[in-house]
C-alpha cells in the first residue's frame, strides 16, 4: 500500500512538473513587452472611455505607406551601369574597316561622317535592361567610368533598337549615292552594335537598399494629453494609425519598466489558467489518457509544440496566417479521437492567439477551422479524405477572413489578397500531416486509420502468406472481417480497425493449416491420428503462433489484441468434450484445452470473438434456414455470454443483442435459396 501510495505522488508530481515547464517554456516566448490593454477593430465603435495620449509619441507609417515608399524608391533609384570602353573602340574600328571597301576621293568625308555617327553613338552608351526593369519608368541611369560616376537622362543613352534606328537614318540621309547607301545597309549594321554600357546589379541593389534604409518609420507627432479618440467614435483607418502607434509605443516602453516582473507574472498566470483548463477537460473526459504517462507525454509535448509554432510567426517576423498551428491538433485527431483535438484545439488556440496582432479575429479563425478539420476528419478511411478536409479548411479560413474584411473596412481590396495567399500556404503544409503521422506513430506506438487501411490490404505479407497457405482460412477471415465490420457500425465502434484486426485474427494457422477443417480436403484430417489432448494442442497453437508472426511482420499492438482474445479462455469444446465422452471417469487437465486468452476488452474485439464462432458454426449447418442460422447465433453468442466472455468488455447486453441481429440478417442473405435452374429437355424424333 505505502508503495502504491508514493507511486501516485510521483505521477501527481510528474504532472505538475510537466506542466510548470511548459509555462515558462511558453513565457519565455511570449513577447518581452506587455500586451495592449485595448482591443479595436477597423470600422467599428470605439468601446472604451476617451482615450489620452499618456505620454509624447510618434506617428508610425503604416505597412501600405512603407510598401509605398518602397516601391517608389525602388522605381526611382537610378541603374547603374559599368562602360566598356574595348567595346565602343573594337567595334568602330571594325566598321571603318568596313566602310573602306566603298571609299573613293568623292565620298571619303561621307564615309568618314558615319564611322564618326557610330562613334558618338557609343559615346552617348549603348545599353541592354534586364528584364525586370521597365524602360518606360526610369528617367536617369548612372554610368561609371574609370571610377567616376555620371548622371544622364535615359534618353541621352541608346538601346540597341535606337542605335540600330539611328545609325540607319544617318546613312539613308547621307549625301552617298544609292547604290552605296544600299551595300552599306546590306552589311548587317548589328554586326557592328554591342551594349557597352553593362548592368552592375551588386552596385544598384547596394544603392536601393542605402536609400531604403534611410526612409523613415515614422511621421509626425502626437503631444501628451491630445485625443487619440473619443468614446463610441468610430474606427477609421487614421485613427488606427494613432492607435497602432501608441500600441508600439506602449509596447516598447512597458518592457524597459519596474513593471516588467509584472508583466511576467501575468503571462505566467494566464499560461497556468490555459493549462489548467487544457488539464480539467482530459482529468473528467479521459481519465485514461490522463493517467498514461506516454499518452500524457504525447499529447502535452503537441500543446507545447503548438505554441512553439504559434511563436514562430512572432519570432522569425512571418506572417501569422501562414503558420500551420492546426497541424498537431489534425494529428491528434486521427491517433487519438476527435475529442482530445477539440481539447488541444481549444487550448492551445487561447495562447497562440497571443503573437496574433489582431487576436480575435485570429482565434475565431483557428477555431471554426480547427473544427471543420476536426470533424471532417472523423473515421479516416480514405487518403483523399485528408485533402478534402484540408480543402474545407482552406474555405472556411478564406470565409472567416472576408468576413472580418468586409466588417472592418467594408471592402476587399488588392492588398487582402496577400491573406488569401498566406492561407492557402498555411493549408498546402498541413498536408504534411501525412508523412509526420507515421513518425508518431513509430515512436508512441499509435496506429492510425491511414495504416489501418494500408494494413487491410490483401497484398499485405502476412495475408498474401495466408492466402497462399491457408486459402480456407482466408476466407474465413474475410467473412468475420464483414459480419464484424457491419455489426459495429450499428453499435458504434472503430469499422476499420474491426475490418482489419478480423483478417489477421487467425495468421497463426498458416503454421499447421491441415489442422484446421476449412483447409482440408480429399477427406484426409490429420486429427484421426492424434489424441483429443494432442489435437487441442495443435488448435490453441494457432493463437500463440500468430501473436510471434504478428510481431514478426511488425503489425501494431492494436491487431494483436485480435490475435491473443478472439478465443479468449475459452475451451477447445470438440476435442474437450470428446475426451470426457471417452474417458469419463478419468481426470482432465482442462488447461490442455482452453486458450490461454485474455477475454477481449475492447467493443471491437469482442465483435471479431462472436464473429468467429457465428462463421465457423454457420458453416456446419446442414440446412442454412432462417430459423436454424437465428438458433445458432443465438446459441453460440449466448454461450459465450454465460461463460464470461464480455465481462471486462466495453460493451451491453443491448449491443450483443443488435449484433446477433445483424450476424442473423447477414448469413441469412448470403445462405438464401436459389432458384433451380430447369435443364434443358431433349427432343425426341418423330
Amino acid at each position: 500500500m505505502p508503495n502504491r501510495k508514493i507511486k501516485r505522488h510521483l505521477n501527481i508530481g510528474f504532472r505538475w512538473l510537466t506542466i510548470l515547464i511548459i509555462c515558462i517554456v511558453t513565457v519565455y516566448l511570449f513577447p518581452r513587452g506587455g500586451s495592449f490593454q485595448y482591443e479595436y477593430q477597423k470600422g467599428m465603435q470605439w468601446r472604451y472611455e476617451t482615450l489620452y495620449a499618456p505620454f509624447r509619441f510618434p506617428i508610425h507609417k503604416t505597412d501600405e505607406e512603407l510598401l509605398q515608399e518602397h516601391k517608389k524608391l525602388t522605381e526611382e533609384q537610378h541603374p547603374i551601369f559599368k562602360r566598356n570602353i574595348q567595346t565602343g573602340n573594337s567595334q568602330t574600328v571594325k566598321f571603318r574597316s568596313a566602310l573602306r571597301a566603298f571609299e573613293n576621293p568623292d565620298n571619303r568625308s561621307q564615309l568618314g561622317k558615319l564611322a564618326k555617327k557610330l562613334e558618338a553613338i557609343y559615346s552617348s552608351g549603348i545599353l541592354q535592361l534586364p528584364e525586370n526593369l521597365d524602360a518606360e519608368k526610369i528617367k536617369q541611369v548612372q554610368i561609371i567610368a574609370n571610377n567616376l560616376a555620371e548622371t544622364v537622362k535615359f534618353s541621352d543613352v541608346y538601346t540597341l533598337k535606337k542605335a540600330y534606328t539611328t545609325l540607319s537614318e544617318a546613312i539613308s540621309h547621307s549625301s552617298l549615292s544609292q547604290a552605296v547607301k544600299e551595300k552599306i545597309l546590306s552589311l548587317n549594321l548589328n554586326n557592328y552594335l554591342q551594349p557597352n554600357l553593362d548592368f552592375d546589379l551588386a552596385k544598384t541593389t547596394q544603392a536601393q537598399q542605402a536609400a531604403l534604409k534611410d526612409i523613415s518609420l515614422t511621421q509626425g507627432m502626437v503631444q501628451k494629453g491630445d485625443v487619440i479618440i473619443s468614446k463610441r467614435e468610430l474606427v477609421t483607418p487614421e485613427k488606427i494609425k494613432l492607435l497602432n502607434s501608441l500600441k508600439i509605443e506602449y509596447q516598447n516602453n512597458l518592457g524597459t519598466t519596474d513593471t516588467y516582473t509584472r508583466t511576467i507574472g501575468g503571462q505566467f498566470l494566464l499560461v497556468l489558467i490555459a493549462l489548467i483548463v487544457f488539464s480539467t477537460f482530459f482529468y473528467y473526459s479521459k481519465k485514461r489518457i490522463f493517467y498514461n504517462n506516454r499518452e500524457f507525454i504525447f499529447l502535452y509535448g503537441l500543446f507545447l509544440a503548438t505554441i512553439l509554432l504559434g511563436s514562430i510567426g512572432y519570432h522569425q517576423s512571418i506572417n501569422m496566417f501562414a503558420i500551420p498551428v492546426l497541424f498537431f491538433t489534425i494529428i491528434v485527431n486521427i491517433l487519438i479521437g476527435s475529442r482530445s483535438a477539440l481539447y488541444l484545439l481549444l487550448g492551445s488556440t487561447l495562447l497562440v492567439s497571443y503573437y496574433a496582432p489582431n487576436s480575435y479575429m485570429y482565434a475565431f479563425m483557428q477555431v471554426t477551422a480547427g473544427i471543420v478539420a476536426i470533424f471532417s476528419l472523423t473515421h479516416l478511411q480514405r487518403r483523399g479524405q485528408l485533402f478534402i478536409s484540408i480543402l474545407l479548411t482552406f474555405i472556411t479560413y478564406a470565409l472567416v477572413y472576408t468576413a472580418f474584411i468586409l466588417t472592418q473596412e467594408g471592402e476587399i481590396r488588392s492588398t487582402h489578397l496577400f491573406g488569401y495567399l498566406w492561407l492557402f500556404v498555411n493549408s498546402l503544409l498541413l498536408m504534411l500531416t501525412y508523412p509526420v503521422i507515421y513518425i508518431f506513430e513509430r515512436t508512441f506506438g499509435y496506429t492510425s486509420e491511414i495504416t489501418l487501411i494500408e494494413l487491410s490490404n490483401p497484398n499485405h505479407p502476412a495475408l498474401r502468406n495466408l492466402t497462399k497457405k491457408a486459402p480456407g482460412t482466408f476466407q474465413h477471415s474475410l467473412m468475420v472481417a464483414n459480419l464484424a465490420e457491419e455489426a459495429i457500425y450499428r453499435i458504434g465502434g472503430n469499422p476499420l480497425l474491426t475490418r482489419t484486426g478480423a483478417l489477421y485474427h487467425d495468421i497463426g494457422k498458416t503454421y499447421e493449416p491441415f489442422f484446421f477443417i476449412e483447409n482440408q480436403a480429399g477427406g484426409l484430417n490429420p486429427h484421426s491420428n492424434c489424441e483429443f489432448d494432442e489435437s487441442a494442442r495443435h488448435i490453441i497453437n494457432h493463437v500463440t503462433k500468430g501473436v510471434e508472426m504478428a510481431k514478426k511482420y511488425n503489425l501494431p499492438e492494436c491487431i494483436i489484441n485480435f490475435i491473443r482474445t478472439h478465443h479468449g479462455k475459452s475451451k477447445v469444446k470438440y476435442f474437450y468434450n470428446s475426451f470426457k465422452n471417452k474417458y469419463p471417469d478419468k481426470e482432465i487437465d482442462e488447461s490442455l484445452f482452453t486458450y490461454a486468452g485474455p477475454d477481449p476488452v475492447s467493443r471491437e474485439c469482442s465483435v471479431v470473438m462472436m464473429a468467429d464462432a457465428v462463421e465457423a458454426v454457420s458453416r456446419t449447418l446442414a440446412e442454412k434456414t432462417e430459423e436454424n442460422i437465428a438458433q445458432a447465433v443465438n446459441n453460440i453468442i449466448n454461450g459465450q455470454v454465460q461463460d464470461g466472455r464480455f465481462v471486462n468488455a466495453d460493451i451491453t447486453f443491448k449491443d450483443i443483442a443488435t449484433v446477433k441481429q445483424v450476424f442473423i440478417e447477414m448469413l441469412t442473405n448470403i445462405y438464401h435459396s436459389r432458384i433451380a435452374y430447369p435443364k434443358l429437355e431433349k427432343k425426341e424424333d418423330k
